[in-house]
């Protein structure tokens, strides 16, 4: 059995709605490279399984497909937070996150200039509980604003912190996500995202395989991800792949830098 699991933004989902350092990328068909596209269901037509393994919640992947003939068998979500199956309609395993640990960050964080706290959850709805960006990101456009008080109404399974220009900052964010315990923090270019203990994208990915039944020593596993919270998956992978917009080390940790899934996938089948 061939296995794919696909990182969405900055892997599929590319464009200038990502930030500058995604505004060379050529976008298409709602955001997506056409020939990704076409790749991907090729792959799906041969009969491999093509997995979502994204940090967004089903709500966000939802909406992030939205208007794209793109199509996955089964998605981890939330950085392995939870998974579902590939219309994201059944719920497959979720790993909450204490709901302290937002209430936390919204006590930190609400009044911080240059940053946004988010709450994403196994549901319909994602919250944003403060914004102090000067900015809206296409990611988290359509969540629903929050307060404290809205918490216990919701099961969340990732607090994500968007730091999108200030690095010192950014970095600060995670010492003080790590300092608390219990949790397990994770990183791309802007976000910092914080799960459940022990919840990422290899743990995600090993668990929905066992789910199915599929024994790993039987499963080929290629993955694609561009940035650091794609490398507990591609360590887990028989073929992993980064791409050329990707951080240095994330580009190390690869068998193969890729300008886009579209340059191999075929050649897989």
């Amino acid at each position: 059995m061939k296995v794919a699991a696909f990182d969405f933004d900055g892997t599929l989902h590319v464009g200038p709605h990502l930030g500058p350092d995604m505004s060379h990328l050529e976008a298409s068909h709602g955001g997506f490279r056409a020939a990704d596209l076409e790749a991907i269901e090729a792959w799906r037509a041969a009969g491999h399984l093509a997995v979502a393994a994204t940090g967004r919640s089903r709500a966000a992947l939802a909406h992030g497909m939205q208007g794209s003939t793109l199509r996955f068998d089964y998605q981890v979500l939330s950085n392995g937070a939870s998974a579902a199956t590939g219309d994201g309609a059944e719920l497959i395993f979720a790993y909450p996150i204490d709901p302290d640990v937002l209430r936390a960050a919204i006590d930190a964080f609400s009044e911080q200039p240059g940053m946004a706290v988010f709450g994403t959850t196994i549901g319909a709805i994602d919250g944003v509980f403060a914004n102090n960006t000067g900015d809206t990101s296409n990611l988290t456009a359509h969540f629903t604003p929050m307060t404290k008080a809205d918490v216990p109404d919701h099961t969340f399974a990732v607090v994500p912190l968007w730091v999108p220009e200030d690095d010192t900052l950014r970095a600060d964010v995670v010492v003080w996500a790590e300092a608390l315990g219990g949790v397990t923090v994770a990183q791309n270019q802007t976000y910092v995202d914080v799960m459940a203990p022990g919840r990422t994208k290899g743990t995600g990915v090993l668990e929905l395989l066992d789910h199915l039944g599929l024994d790993r020593a039987d499963v080929e596993l290629y993955t694609f991800g561009d940035s650091w919270n794609d490398l507990s998956m591609h360590a887990i992978a028989d073929h992993a792949h980064s791409f050329t917009h990707s951080p240095a080390d994330v580009q190390a940790a690869t068998g193969t830098v890729l300008t886009s899934v579209a340059e191999v996938l075929t050649s897989y089948l």
